[in-house]
């Protein structure tokens, strides 16, 4: 028969593996969506900033004329 102990220590064993194995999955899947967010925050950013140049260089090409 198994030893009590022994089973305990492996069942142990195999929980903490698995628990480690969910933990790092988690910090990856949070570290790519912060990634894209931030992609996304910066992609907007510099849309913005396209759009407030055209709309400056349209307001000086009035002025001048």
């Amino acid at each position: 028969m198994i030893d009590m102990q022994l089973l305990n220590d492996a069942l142990m064993i195999i929980a903490i593996v698995a628990g480690t194995a969910i933990a790092i999955a988690i910090s990856v899947v949070a570290t790519a969506a912060g990634f894209r967010q931030r992609r996304a925050r910066t992609a907007h950013v510099r849309a913005i900033e396209k759009h407030l140049a055209a709309v400056a260089a349209q307001q000086s090409q009035a002025a001048t004329k």
